[in-house]
């Protein structure tokens, strides 16, 4: 029986391959690469072009960044999949925090790996310093998480990835959970307000403003550099802010508070 170490960022999946490599943990490592509380869940076509109009300046050269550089976004799950139906029964750890990113991703895979055979275990991953996410913690303490893994009953697996279907025909793109862990859903402009606050009547470094942004955010529901780089895109488009340089990479431009 083998475990698969399951999660959605490229720093934690690192993290736990530390883990495997150097501190014993046992099992393989798979990283989905996505961002799962933004944009459509239903289509992997949609889902490609929103993340390609997302990404669209966001590299520091000419070709537009998307989460996965092509459009079978879900390939990462489809892989998962073979791999633990291969060779079964195997174990299926599911790393989750308390974000919002990580509700679905819960539920997505009680849904993606429902008929596969293998035990799917959750791990729950508290907060380190305030901050909802298993990135934030070292592969030491990773270690500790993993015994506090549950087996995710039948009924409750039904149960998540039937949440997960009903998640994935709702319309809004931005899913964050509350300070209560319920999961709520929000327009991708509830937080330009926040945005333009950190912005001044003074030349700014785009990515300085984003780094302002990221540091004072919702800790349970962090804000990426990416998705800061849209809006500001989308503030640009409204008059809200004016820019100078080339909109190509956050390093690259300045903005301001537009003129009253």
């Amino acid at each position: 029986m083998t475990d698969f170490h399951v999660v959605t960022s490229p720093s934690a999946a690192g993290s736990l391959k530390y883990a495997v490599e150097r501190l014993g943990l046992s099992g393989d490592v798979h990283c989905i690469m996505d961002d799962l509380r933004l944009g459509p869940l239903a289509s992997e076509r949609e889902r490609f072009l929103f993340w390609q109009g997302l990404s669209k300046g966001y590299g520091d050269d000419d070709l537009d960044l998307t989460m996965h550089g092509e459009e079978d976004v879900f390939a990462p799950w489809r892989i998962l999949r073979e791999q633990v139906i291969s060779g079964g029964p195997h174990r299926v750890l599911i790393w989750a925090s308390g974000s919002g990113a990580d509700y679905v991703f819960l539920r997505m895979a009680c849904h993606r790996l429902a008929d596969t055979g293998a035990t799917l275990m959750h791990i729950p991953v508290p907060p380190r310093h305030g901050l909802h996410a298993v990135a934030v913690h070292t592969p030491q303490s990773l270690i500790g998480f993993a015994r506090d893994a549950t087996v995710v009953p039948e009924g409750d697996r039904r149960r998540l990835a039937a949440e997960f279907e009903a998640i994935a025909v709702r319309p809004e793109l931005l899913r964050e959970c509350d300070g209560s862990g319920h999961l709520r859903f929000r327009d991708l402009s509830v937080h330009d307000a926040f945005i333009l606050e950190n912005c001044s009547a003074e030349w700014r470094l785009a990515a300085r403003v984003a780094g302002d942004v990221m540091g004072k955010c919702d800790p349970r529901n962090g804000l990426s550099d990416m998705f800061i780089h849209s809006r500001l895109q989308h503030l640009i488009g409204e008059a809200l802010i004016e820019s100078e340089g080339q909109r190509q990479g956050l390093r690259n431009y300045r903005v301001r508070l537009a003129s009253p």
